[in-house]
């Protein structure tokens, strides 16, 4: 059982550890000289390495995704721990329990997902509900939206991610609704459970976390559109008009061209799916980046890739 993790190391200790290879690079310093840049992963975050020795004939060969036992030291570099492998061999796999080394929700997927079901059950009966539920009872389906990270990234970058952003989604799409009841509430709902949906097939989050083929090539966008024609199609009558406006909604939530929309949102139920996307992910990102950097020295934290910030740290209470 591994007992050392990301969130223990502390800059100026060994390590003697096993690590989930989240991404392996060949590098050469300004000599000339090999070496491995690495990101290892474990449950509780990621950590970069440097393995500087590196030589194909005395190196053991790994690849990423696999899990490797290393030995080395961590040190400080730019503010941030990073490790210096001495030692670097791979773990059998029967050696290994992914659930060591995957990030996950902390919350219940079953949990989640069973009230999820039963917010779309309370939807009045219609279009929207047949569909919602053609997509949420299909067990194969949902199977793999209660594990998909929500991106690979930048925020609910973690198995159940999706499942943790929907629910949260859907929470807040209730108080706008509530606020605004001249909004169409019911198709707010639908476009917040569809807009991400492609993403279960756009990942993979079955070892570590990467794009499918299909995924990189056609982007989760057109794929959830595809999931959402197909499950359509399979309902007698279902409205020209309505199917229109959903699939705006789904094409539209990045909101902006550059962003990769296909299109901005042009009412306001695909404005408010978009708004509250932004809202959700971009705070799971600051969220995350304050845990990261909780014990970080100083008024700030490193800064965001996502955000392209660094990040103010409040008082503690």
């Amino acid at each position: 059982m591994k007992q050392t993790f990301v969130k223990d190391l502390r800059p100026d200790s060994p390590v003697r550890s096993t690590f989930l290879v989240q991404s392996k690079e060949r590098k050469t310093t300004s000599n000339g000289a090999a070496y491995l840049d690495l990101s290892l992963q474990d449950t509780t975050g990621v950590i970069s390495a440097k393995l500087w020795d590196y030589s194909e004939r005395t190196t053991p060969a790994f690849e990423a995704d696999d899990v490797v036992q290393v030995e080395g030291h961590v040190e400080s570099y730019r503010g941030t721990p990073q490790l210096r492998i001495r030692r670097i061999t791979l773990c059998a796999p029967e050696e290994v329990n992914l659930l060591e080394y995957l990030p996950r929700t902390q919350r219940d997927p079953e949990e989640m997902y069973a009230a999820l079901l039963e917010r779309v059950r309370r939807m009045s009966e219609g279009p929207l509900r047949a569909l919602l539920l053609s997509i949420l009872e299909d067990a194969p389906l949902a199977e793999k939206f209660k594990l998909a990270p929500a991106a690979m990234s930048y925020h609910h970058a973690f198995l159940g991610g999706l499942l943790e952003h929907v629910s949260s989604l859907i929470a807040l799409g209730g108080h706008v609704a509530d606020h605004y009841p001249w909004l169409r509430r019911d198709l707010i709902v639908a476009g917040l459970v569809l807009h991400d949906m492609g993403k279960t097939e756009e990942l993979i989050f079955t070892r570590g976390f990467r794009y499918s083929t299909r995924g990189q090539l056609i982007g989760h966008i057109t794929m959830a559109l595809e999931m959402v024609q197909t499950k359509i199609r399979q309902i007698p009558n279902f409205p020209a008009q309505l199917k229109d406006e959903l699939e705006h909604i789904i094409l539209s939530h990045h909101g902006k061209l550059e962003f990769g929309s296909p299109k901005e949102p042009m009412f306001a139920e695909a404005m408010v799916v978009s708004f509250l996307d932004d809202m959700d992910s971009k705070l799971e990102a600051v969220r995350q980046q304050y845990a990261a950097d909780q014990d970080r020295p100083g008024d700030w934290t490193s800064r965001n890739p996502a955000l392209k910030r660094e990040l103010y740290k409040p008082p503690k209470d």
